[in-house]
């Protein structure tokens, strides 16, 4: 039986991870997923998002878990304006009405918006024998008929996407070791670590292995004392491979969250002690990038009889 507790403490946000891939790589993804319909855009004109009326039919219609929905107007090479639903399955179990859900929200779209809307489904999900691609009922002489494009991740890594190192191409396998070891802690270790060891030997540059790193690093969330064993791991990955992509960003931020937190202790010290702290001085604090002369102004708050004693002013 799965662990319960291992997978709790290493659940991910799939769903964050691929909103924010669509939206900043749309071309790249649907070129890789959709080639006949990518082929269709002009992609020098910008895609507008439509979040507020697809949040109107996922209200109507109900939202699974585990799935995310974007719906994103884009202008084709003749020239009309087209709307597309892009939903990405992430569930792990069989859902029989798949395919109804996606013709409603078609259907729905049409209706309140009055646009004709093209569905596509990504099917993140491992099942091998499950790939719904349209809704039918019929009955006499009356047929309705829903039929979706379906880009089955696992199908296309194990096929042409074999040798393939884009970065659509490494999400899907990403998603795939995610689910894999969902409720396994060491072996999502593992295959996190080998994903990302892989991103510093196929030719990526810095600002390709942040980006890969962050979606990586969303879709894989690991347990407190996994994760600390894997930053060690990276930074002398890095530091072998003089390859300080990653790393380096980390120190930074982690030297601006000291210092953000050096500057409001010295602020909120401040009002505790002289209660009226002029903007003045919280500018000029705020403004302060040297630590030791945060340091300083702490250490001298303890004897300080008056706010001038300190005198906190830009350096």
């Amino acid at each position: 039986m799965p662990d319960q507790t291992a997978s709790i403490a290493q659940d991910s946000d799939y769903d964050g991870a691929w909103k924010e891939a669509l939206r900043k790589y749309l071309r790249d993804i649907l070129e890789c997923y959709f080639p006949a319909v990518a082929a269709t855009i002009a992609w020098e004109q910008a895609p507008e998002w439509s979040d507020k009326e697809l949040s109107q039919i996922l209200g109507q219609a109900g939202h699974r878990n585990r799935a995310v929905d974007v719906l994103v107007k884009v202008q084709l090479r003749d020239g009309t304006l087209q709307w597309i639903l892009l939903h990405l399955e992430i569930q792990a179990y069989y859902e029989e009405g798949f395919a109804r859900r996606l013709a409603l929200y078609n259907s729905g779209l049409f209706w309140i918006f009055k646009e004709r809307v093209v569905t596509l489904a990504v099917l993140a999900d491992l099942r091998k024998e499950w790939r719904p691609d349209e809704d039918v009922f019929q009955l006499g002489g009356f047929e309705s008929r829903t039929r979706f494009p379906v880009c089955k991740l696992i199908d296309r890594l194990e096929a042409d996407w074999q040798d393939d190192q884009s970065l659509p191409v490494q999400l899907a396998r990403v998603q795939a070791a995610a689910l894999r070891t969902a409720s396994d802690p060491e072996g999502r270790y593992q295959a996190k670590w080998q994903l990302v060891r892989n991103l510093y030997q196929i030719g990526y540059n810095a600002q390709q292995v942040r980006e890969l790193f962050r979606l990586i690093d969303w879709m894989m969330h690991l347990r407190v004392d996994l994760e600390e064993r894997f930053k060690q791991e990276l930074d002398e990955l890095e530091e072998s491979l003089q390859m300080p992509y990653v790393t380096s960003v980390e120190r930074i931020a982690k030297a601006e969250a000291a210092l953000e937190t050096r500057q409001q202790t010295l602020i909120r010290q401040l009002r505790r002690r002289f209660d009226d702290v002029p903007s003045e001085v919280t500018r000029a604090i705020n403004a302060t990038t040297a630590t030791e002369q945060l340091d300083d102004w702490l250490d001298r708050l303890v004897t300080a009889r008056t706010l001038e004693d300190l005198d906190i002013r830009i350096h």
